[in-house]
């Protein structure tokens, strides 16, 4: 029996056990003494059923604006289809907004939707090019470049003709440029059309 067990270690087909959910008040704990934004490794130790527990903080205007800005950096590493619907609807339900932490909230969660790359990303994080606020603009086209969707173009091309800001016409410029380069596999987009 000894034997089985240690066989089964060392080909690695034993399995760790999966972690134990971390609680709300867990979270939100590791989120208010975090420095920066946690890792995907630290989302990962959040457990099972962390996406919709940050998801919750993110929204929450009760909670501390640094930690509910690293629960939505955190949802970068939580890529279920939940957490996208998230992210998107936050975008569709704050983008009027005025509020300024809401401003940072919809930069965070457009760079999010970006690194996930989903099919509708392209979509959700392009309306925000045309927000009063320069700064969620340039975050909107860097998050747009991040998905590597050959889609991506047609809006930054469109915002680059009326931009006024020269920082988001540059990072424009410069985001058209990444799209335009081959991938290391030799298609430009992740989720192209």
């Amino acid at each position: 029996m000894v034997c089985a067990a240690w066989l089964i270690a060392i080909t690695g087909l034993a399995q760790a056990a999966p972690p134990a959910a971390a609680t709300r008040a867990e979270i939100e704990a590791r989120l208010q003494k975090a420095t920066h934004g946690l890792s995907a490794t630290e989302v990962a130790a959040l457990g099972a059923g962390a996406g919709a527990v940050l998801a919750q903080i993110a929204d929450d205007r009760t909670v501390a604006a640094t930690s509910r800005g690293r629960a939505m950096e955190a949802l970068t590493y939580v890529r279920t289809p939940a957490t996208r619907d998230f992210l998107e609807n936050f975008l569709i339900r704050k983008r009027p907004s005025s509020d300024a932490i809401d401003h940072i909230l919809l930069r965070k969660a457009a760079m999010a939707l970006g690194w996930q790359a989903g099919p509708r990303s392209v979509d959700a994080v392009a309306v925000l090019l045309e927000h009063p606020d320069p700064e969620v603009r340039l975050d909107a086209v860097v998050a747009l470049g991040l998905t590597r969707a050959r889609s991506a173009e047609k809006p930054l091309r469109d915002r680059l003709a009326a931009e006024t800001d020269a920082t988001v016409r540059a990072q424009i410029e410069s985001q058209l440029r990444v799209l335009a380069e081959p991938t290391e596999s030799g298609n430009r987009a992740r989720n192209a059309p």
